[in-house]
């Protein structure tokens, strides 16, 4: 569940105004809508969050020693709880975990040693994202979002780049680096 939105967009009302060499305000607000569902866009399709948000997940028990968080990429672990069947949570210490970063998602190990039961869930509030402003967010993922609001903007509608040919074969090399491989 979301609990803080991005701050910002990766791409900027003027950055993508240059990009499409438009010099006039009439249709901003079109243009801020497209930015905001590319990056979701994006972030669906490279199972990463761009920019800086909070969120909480809950994981049913029961937990091994080690387990996968389903969110990229993982800044901070901000709260821990075990929530019982009646909803009743137990706060614990975030040093607990520790992130394993390089893996693809995220692998959290249980350090602390806690076990869940079959009728507990883990509740993880987890800040993620490439970092808190547009520059944090690499240089191939704000040029496919680029792309993708372009073509959007000159199709006025918004499409699934996939199913354009001439932009999936384009965004591919951008955003393959950044993709969740799913075996």
């Amino acid at each position: 569940m979301l609990l803080t939105a991005p701050q910002v967009e990766p791409v900027s009302l003027a950055d993508i105004k240059a990009y499409l060499k438009i010099d006039q305000d009439a249709e901003d607000d079109l243009l801020r809508a497209f930015l905001s569902a590319a990056r979701v866009h994006l972030e669906h399709m490279t199972g990463h969050h761009l920019v800086s948000q909070t969120w909480r997940v809950l994981l049913e028990g029961p937990l091994g020693e080690t387990f996968r968080l389903p969110l990229q990429p993982v800044a901070e672990l901000l709260t821990l709880s075990v929530v019982e069947a009646d909803g009743t949570a137990t706060e614990l210490d975030v040093s607990g975990l520790s992130i394993f970063q390089t893996d693809n998602p995220a692998t959290l190990a249980n350090l602390d040693g806690f076990l869940l039961s079959g009728k507990q869930r883990l509740q993880i509030d987890v800040e993620t994202g490439f970092g808190p402003t547009a520059e944090d967010v690499p240089e191939p993922l704000r040029l496919a979002m680029k792309m993708i609001v372009a073509e959007w903007y000159e199709r006025r509608l918004i499409a699934d780049p996939s199913l354009i040919p001439a932009l999936a074969g384009a965004l591919r090399p951008l955003i393959a680096p950044y993709r969740n491989l799913r075996l």
